[in-house]
C-alpha cells in the first residue's frame, strides 16, 4: 500500500491526528536540505539537478484537449520558468466532482485539486483529516501577490478562512465588472423612439411604457397584438428572471444571498416575507392583469426566450432581463440588439432603487493535500497565476497565437484609453490555453486592457461595462446587507438543504399564483407566512443567524 493510502485509511480507521496524518509528506520534503532544493525567490522555484514532479486533479475546460505539455504550450511555459514538471490526472469537466469523490474516498488521491470548486463544508471536511493543508502560512511567507490580492479583498479572506481560523483552498478572485450586476433589463429603445416614449426611471413609468408597447403597435407592422412587452425565462437562463430586478425596486435583495438579508442590528432576515415584497407582487400581478407579461414566463426556456427575441419575421420583444444580449439574439446580431439598451435600476413608489449585488466572494478553485512533499513550492506557482503575465498566460496562452497579442499604438479600450492587448474570438481555438484553471486574480481595471471594437454601439463589452460602472454599481446595496457565504456544521447543513427544498417548492408556486392571481394577495399573504412557519422557516432562519453570528466573531 503507498504511503497516502497508508495515511488516509489509517486517520479513517484509527482516528490518528492531522499533525500525525502530514508527517509522511514532511519526511519526504525534508530528505534534501531546503537551501540544497529550493531557490531562494523568483523562478525557477528548484534549482538545477533536481527532477520534481507534481501532481494535479483536474477537469478539461472548453477548447482544451490536455494539460500534457508536449501538447498544451502553456504547461510547457509553466514547467520551463518553474522548475518542475506538471502531472496532470485529467478528467472531463462533466464528470470531475464524480471522480474526485472516487478519487478522495480511495485515499488515492492527487498532490494538488483544481477546480473542483469545493463547499465550505468540503474544505472543513477534508482540512479537518488533515488531508487538504492549511495555507495561510504559506501564503504569507512565500506568495507576496496572493497575500496582497487577500488583504485588499477582506470579504474573500473571511469567506474562506473557516472556523477553525484555517484556509484550505486558494480562491479564483475577481471576474468582468460587469458581473456584479448582471440581472439588467434590456428595453427596446427603436419601440421607445417609435412611440416618442421618454426611458423609464420609475416602476410606474415603465408599466406605462409597457402599456404603450401592448396597444400602439410598437414595432409598426400594422399588427397591434403581435407584441410582446415584456418576457423572460424563469426557471433557465443567464439571469433571464425578472423577478430580481423588479424586486429591487421595492426592497434590496439578492438572489445570490437566497433573499437573506441583514439589518441594522445584525439579524438575519428573509426578504420574502416582508411587507415590501407583498407590494412587489401587487405590482407583477398589475403588469400581467394588464396583458403585460408574457404568461410563459414561468415555464418557458431559455431557448424559447432566445426564439423571441430573435423571431426571423421582425421584432415582438419589448423587454426581458438577462445578463447580456445574448439571453434573446445572437451579439453577431447587430441590427436586433443594438436596438435595446440596458435600462438603469427602477425606483420604486418608495423611493427604493437598487440594483442585484452578486457580490465576488471568490471560488474555491485550488486545494493542496497532504500528499504533497513540496507545498511551497505549488503556492509560489500560484501566486505567477495572480500576476497579469501569469494570468494572460493561464486564460489566452502565449502572446501573438492567434487568441491574443499586445495592442497596436494607437489602440483604444472600451473607455478610450490605450489598450494592452487585443484579444480574437477563438471558438474552434484548440489547446492554445489552459482557459484558466485553478486560482489566479482578475483586478478591478481588467476589462480596460483590451481594445475596443471599431464601432463602440456594436461593441456589447463596452455597453455593459458602461452600464455596470454608471447605473448599477451606483445603486448596489451595501455588501454588508446581504447575507455571506458562511460555513455550516452537518446538522446545520441538513436543516438548510431539507428546509429550503419544501420552502422553495411552495415559494415559486404562491409566487406564480400570486403574480397571476389565482390567489389574491391580500387575503393569501397571511396563509403564505404561516405556511412558511410551517415548513420551517424559523428553524432556516435561526441556522443563517447562528453561522452569521460565527462568521462574524471570526
Amino acid at each position: 500500500m503507498n504511503l497516502k493510502k497508508f495515511l488516509t485509511l489509517s486517520f479513517l480507521t484509527a482516528t490518528l491526528c492531522s499533525a500525525l496524518i502530514g508527517c509522511g509528506s514532511s519526511d519526504e520534503a525534508n530528505k534534501i536540505p531546503h537551501d540544497e532544493l529550493y531557490t531562494e525567490s523568483g523562478y525557477p522555484i528548484f534549482k538545477e539537478g533536481h527532477d520534481i514532479s507534481i501532481n494535479f486533479f483536474v477537469g478539461l475546460r472548453p477548447g482544451v484537449t490536455s494539460y500534457d505539455s508536449s501538447i498544451n504550450p502553456v504547461t510547457a511555459h509553466m514547467e520551463e520558468k518553474m522548475g518542475f514538471t506538471m502531472d496532470f490526472t485529467e478528467t472531463t469537466d462533466a464528470d470531475k466532482k464524480q471522480k474526485f469523490n472516487v478519487m478522495m474516498t480511495g485515499g488515492d488521491y492527487s498532490d494538488v485539486i483544481l477546480d473542483i470548486w469545493s463547499s465550505h463544508s468540503e474544505l472543513a471536511l477534508y482540512g479537518q483529516q488533515g488531508i487538504f493543508i492549511p495555507l495561510e502560512d504559506l501564503i504569507k511567507e512565500h506568495a507576496p501577490n496572493i497575500q496582497a490580492v487577500l488583504d485588499a479583498h477582506p470579504e474573500v479572506r473571511d469567506t474562506w478562512t473557516l472556523s477553525d481560523g484555517h484556509l484550505y483552498t486558494l480562491p479564483r478572485i475577481g471576474s468582468s465588472t460587469h458581473s456584479e450586476v448582471a440581472y439588467r433589463m434590456w428595453l427596446n429603445k427603436e419601440w421607445l423612439d417609435n412611440l416618442n416614449l421618454e426611458v423609464p426611471t420609475t416602476t410606474e413609468e415603465f408599466f406605462d411604457v409597457l402599456l404603450a408597447f401592448k396597444e400602439q403597435d410598437a414595432n409598426g407592422n400594422g399588427d397591434p397584438n403581435d407584441e410582446i412587452p415584456l418576457s423572460g425565462a424563469m426557471t433557465t437562463g443567464w439571469n433571464t428572471n425578472p423577478i430580481p430586478y423588479l424586486a429591487n425596486a421595492f426592497i434590496a435583495c439578492s438572489n445570490s444571498s437566497g433573499y437573506l438579508n441583514i439589518d441594522e442590528n445584525g439579524k438575519v432576515y428573509f426578504a420574502k416575507t416582508t411587507d415590501e415584497w407583498k407590494e412587489f407582487l401587487k405590482y407583477m400581478h398589475r403588469l400581467y392583469e394588464a396583458g403585460l407579461l408574457d404568461p410563459l414566463i414561468f415555464s418557458q426556456t431559455k431557448d424559447q426566450l432566445l426564439k423571441i427575441g430573435s423571431n426571423p419575421t421582425g421584432t415582438i420583444l419589448g423587454a426581458t432581463t438577462g445578463g447580456s444580449v445574448s439571453v434573446f439574439t445572437n451579439t453577431t446580431n447587430f441590427d436586433v440588439w443594438t436596438n435595446y439598451i440596458a435600462l438603469p435600476p427602477l425606483e420604486g413608489p418608495e423611493g427604493v432603487r437598487s440594483a442585484v449585488r452578486n457580490p465576488d466572494y471568490g471560488s474555491a478553485t485550488l486545494s493542496i493535500t497532504n500528499a504533497c512533499q513540496y507545498p511551497e513550492a505549488v503556492i509560489r506557482w500560484a501566486d505567477y497565476l495572480y500576476t497579469e503575465e501569469g494570468l494572460i498566460w493561464s486564460q489566452f496562452g502565449a502572446l501573438g497565437n492567434g487568441q491574443i497579442e499586445l495592442a497596436k499604438e494607437g489602440e483604444l479600450n472600451i473607455i478610450g484609453e490605450p489598450a494592452k492587448y487585443t484579444r480574437f474570438p477563438a471558438d474552434n481555438a484548440k489547446d492554445l490555453s489552459w482557459n484558466r484553471i485553478g486560482s489566479d486574480y482578475r483586478p478591478a481595471d481588467y476589462d480596460l486592457w483590451f481594445t475596443a471594437k471599431p464601432n463602440p454601439e456594436q461593441d456589447i463589452e463596452k455597453v455593459l461595462y458602461d452600464s455596470a460602472v454608471n447605473d448599477y454599481l451606483p445603486c448596489v446595496p451595501e455588501i454588508s446587507t446581504l447575507m455571506p457565504k458562511c460555513e455550516f456544521t452537518v446538522d446545520e447543513s441538513r436543516i438548510v438543504v431539507d428546509t429550503l427544498t419544501n420552502m422553495n417548492l411552495y415559494i415559486d408556486q404562491v409566487t406564480a399564483e400570486f403574480i397571476t392571481g389565482i390567489k389574491d394577495i391580500e387575503e393569501g399573504w397571511p396563509e403564505y407566512l404561516d405556511m412558511l412557519n410551517k415548513n420551517g422557516m424559523q428553524d432556516y432562519l435561526n441556522v443563517q443567524q447562528t453561522a452569521y453570528d460565527r462568521f462574524m466573531a471570526k
